[in-house]
């Protein structure tokens, strides 16, 4: 059933040439922060993408994040391929790595790379299922340094996401 009803006298009949929209301004300001959700690839599937694997079903992160330093250290004083870490690490660690271990080649001949790299205590907290973080302290040229990484259990394997040397 259909009513018609009159326009009400308090309000002006619509003109089609004239905007009808007002915008008012939100009285009390937002207080959250924006969520900023990462935009997937396409071409990421959830049965053939990357899987988030448990933490059960991955190596001991300690003697394995002590290997990983180890490697990524050695990349980074120009004396291992960063290649070999490619697998292990995800893209924008991977990216910073090769980008330092470059610098250094060219800046230091071979005969000058120093003593290497010696990690000494490597440190695991658990923080979630298949997340661990990681600090060590290294040895380089007679100097003590700290490192912290993040890793993420991905595809069955431990993976570095984040990567911080001091």
């Amino acid at each position: 059933m259909l009513r018609l009803r009159p326009i009400p006298a308090h309000q002006p009949p619509l003109d089609r040439h004239r905007g009808t929209l007002r915008v008012v301004p939100d009285p009390a300001p937002q207080l959250a922060l924006p969520l900023r959700i990462p935009p997937s690839a396409p071409d990421q599937d959830p049965v053939f993408g990357p899987q988030i694997t448990d933490r059960y079903d991955l190596p001991e992160p300690g003697p394995w994040a002590h290997r990983l330093l180890q490697a990524v250290l050695e990349a980074l004083a120009g004396r291992r391929s960063p290649t070999q870490l490619q697998y292990w690490t995800s893209w924008g660690v991977y990216r910073d790595i090769v980008r330092v271990a470059h610098r250094a080649g060219q800046s230091r001949p071979e005969a000058l790379r120093g003593e290497g790299v010696n990690v000494s205590r490597v440190r695991v907290c658990e923080p979630a299922n298949g997340v661990a973080e990681v600090c060590a302290v290294v040895r380089r040229d007679g100097r003590w340094h700290a490192v912290a990484a993040r890793l993420e259990g991905l595809d069955g394997r431990w993976r570095c996401v984040s990567l911080t040397v001091g």
